[in-house]
């Protein structure tokens, strides 16, 4: 695959898939949580989420060499089935598989195309590059998603949707030529089995990151993102217009960061990332719908800032470590630990909001014991010789 045609598959890629995400699974939390009026469903929702993603990566594992178009067509599919599937009101236990189904194929892909197209020296930049083009897709989709869910409903989603993915597949079909497939230093590599995931281990602490992150990584989506819903009176068209107002901030910030970010000293960056991150979460357990707006708007920016900095600065880590010592292998591992401690944790956790009946009061002391937790990220300080 030539340096040209990966860069525009890439950026094609997250164009679709950023304004599909967008326009409705990003709103799936809150949508849920409307439904149902239960944090107990959501929490079941994303431990399930957890399951399917676990079990498609197997899938995905015999799979991937099919090429690069055939698997991006299945992955604008799943997110199309997934948007259908909740409008046709499909058991939530099938949607959640698809879900994991869909950000599995997602994730993966993105991964590797990134992996495939930096270096070591260039990462930081990259990355920072791939969130601001991610965020400005992701909150034109989020826009359009917000205004029609307020007054169309989910009909004129599946509608806008079944439109975007039928044009993403042919100008992608226009793309399919011999040389649109995985690259070249990934198509020998072996099937990875349970036995060598589960028994993985490294000096770098990857393991214990890896089974922490993917529970992160739904708290700040899926359940702050409810919190936000609640502040702004449970209104998708608010929730959409402050998501948008962060974006365009956030997008001034890391233009001026990502360019810097690799020339800085990587310890000391990860470090104030790490403890930014960790304030966030006290931040988070701190705001309350009795506060003025001004200190609202105040604490959600600084959420959004410290929580965006801290994901550059890790990813920034992980994808040099995944260039030095595993590449391919390193992604993969990385989403069997996060997916199937995901799932564990959270299943665990919508019992346990059940048994009590615990509704989103819960969310402040969650957040507090996140707050707590995140400081293990600092394990992932270890440097290679």
């Amino acid at each position: 695959m030539s340096f040209e045609m990966s860069g525009r598959t890439y950026y094609l890629f997250l164009g679709f898939h950023g304004f599909l995400l967008g326009l409705f699974p990003f709103f799936l939390p809150v949508y849920l949580y409307r439904v149902s009026n239960s944090l107990a469903i959501v929490a079941l929702f994303v431990g399930v989420t957890g399951v399917g993603f676990t079990l498609s990566l197997w899938g995905w594992e015999r799979v991937f060499r099919l090429g690069l178009f055939r698997m991006i067509v299945f992955s604008l599919l799943l997110e199309l089935f997934l948007v259908f599937a909740v409008f046709f009101h499909v058991n939530p236990v099938a949607v959640a598989l698809i879900n994991g189904a869909y950000s599995c194929f997602y994730w993966m892909i993105q991964r590797v195309l990134f992996l495939s197209r930096g270096t070591e020296g260039n990462s930081g930049r990259r990355f920072g590059n791939f969130q601001i083009f991610v965020a400005l897709v992701l909150k034109a989709g989020i826009f359009a998603g917000s205004l029609l869910l307020e007054d169309f409903g989910l009909s004129a989603i599946c509608l806008l949707s079944l439109v975007i993915v039928l044009s993403a597949l042919l100008l992608f079909r226009r793309q399919a030529k011999e040389d649109m497939v995985f690259p070249e230093a990934l198509r020998g590599e072996e099937k990875i089995t349970v036995g060598e995931a589960f028994s993985f281990r490294d000096r770098l602490h990857s393991r214990p990151i890896f089974m922490i992150d993917g529970i992160f990584l739904y708290l700040e989506s899926y359940f702050w993102l409810i919190t936000l819903f609640l502040i702004v009176g449970e209104s998708f068209l608010k929730l959409g217009i402050v998501v948008i107002l962060l974006a365009l901030v956030l997008a001034a910030l890391f233009f001026l960061i990502k360019e810097r970010i690799d020339q800085l000293d990587s310890r000391r960056v990860y470090g104030i990332a790490v403890f930014l991150y960790v304030v966030s979460w006290g931040l988070r357990a701190w705001l309350s719908e009795n506060m003025s707006s001004m200190l609202q708007a105040g604490i959600i920016v600084l959420v959004a800032f410290s929580t965006s900095f801290f994901r550059l600065a890790f990813n920034k880590k992980f994808f040099d470590y995944a260039r030095a010592i595993g590449g391919y292998r390193y992604l993969f591992l990385k989403s069997v630990y996060s997916q199937f401690f995901l799932a564990v944790f959270f299943l665990f956790f919508s019992l346990f909001l059940y048994r009590f009946q615990y509704g989103v009061t819960v969310l402040p002391v969650l957040y507090g014991g996140a707050a707590f937790c995140s400081i293990s990220y600092l394990l992932y300080q270890t440097e290679m010789s």
